[in-house]
């Protein structure tokens, strides 16, 4: 799979190219982004050295978080999104402080026996002070 860039249609073009495996090939995405979020993501996004390193620096309870979350989109097919700031630029070291919103949506049921089901997206925001 081609990574593809930190942007709206990147996120666009990795949904199309997660949602055209296989369910079987999909839980496989899943699992690996359940257990490895941050490598997932530099194997699947591009990502400047700032962005992984600022990524690695987020706190491993919210990591847990975006891999749980990014585990029941993938499963259920979920939108995925990602909301940049106009005047985004990665390249840019921010002269204010830079926030990773989670604005996901996602709606999660399960019974004993059954596999989770989910409804919602998964909206990743970046947003400046």
């Amino acid at each position: 799979m081609a990574k593809v860039p930190f942007t709206p249609d990147g996120f666009d073009d990795l949904q199309t190219t997660l949602y055209a495996l296989t369910n079987a090939e999909l839980e496989v995405e899943a699992n690996a982004v359940f257990t490895d979020y941050i490598s997932w993501v530099d194997d699947h996004v591009v990502l400047n050295a700032a962005q992984l390193a600022y990524l690695n620096a987020l706190d491993p309870v919210f990591i847990a978080q975006l891999a749980s979350r990014a585990s029941i989109a993938f499963l259920n097919r979920l939108p995925l999104n990602l909301v940049l700031p106009p005047d985004y630029d990665p390249t840019a070291i921010p002269s204010v402080g830079k926030w990773f919103l989670d604005g996901s949506t996602i709606a999660v049921s399960n019974s004993p026996g059954q596999a989770v089901t989910a409804t919602g997206e998964l909206i990743y925001e970046i947003q400046f002070e």
